[in-house]
């Protein structure tokens, strides 16, 4: 396997987990084990975040997107939540564990170079995208506005 030239940037990882982290409670405030929120994005989108596990100081979030139309662009992800610490990252992304922050290219499974750095980003993005757009599906419950 090649070498690689890539060197993590442990500051701007750990900076996108903390807005991921003010994010996510912007989006579930509570983080109870059990708690779920569901949100529509557009006509075609939905968003489900559901609470799996919960600790005193970490949850296990499974969150889903789910197209309509589109069903190949369907996703699922496990984020791992660290209250004490207030950052969230990505533990798995469509079903994949275990990736090295910083992987040898090409490799077995042909993960990039920054493969969880990008699993962490889109999460970002997504959750930005869910803040600015998503219309809560609960009655009782509405999303923070940014």
């Amino acid at each position: 396997m090649g070498k690689s030239l890539y060197n993590v940037d442990l500051s701007a990882h750990l900076a996108e987990c903390e807005l991921n982290y003010v994010r996510l409670c912007r989006l579930l405030a509570r983080m109870d084990a059990g708690d779920s929120r569901e949100f529509a994005i557009g006509e075609g989108l939905r968003v489900r975040i559901v609470v799996t596990e919960r600790a005193p100081y970490t949850s296990m979030l499974d969150i889903r997107q789910q197209h309509f139309s589109l069903p190949q662009l369907d996703s699922q992800m496990t984020v791992r939540v660290y209250h004490d610490a207030g950052v969230a990252e990505v533990a798995s992304f469509e079903g994949c564990y275990r990736v090295l922050a910083k992987n040898d290219y090409p490799n077995r499974k042909m993960h990039q170079r920054d493969e969880k750095q990008q699993w962490n980003r889109f999460l970002g993005e997504w959750l930005q995208h869910c803040l600015a757009q998503g219309r809560s599906l609960s009655k009782t419950e509405e999303l923070i506005t940014p």
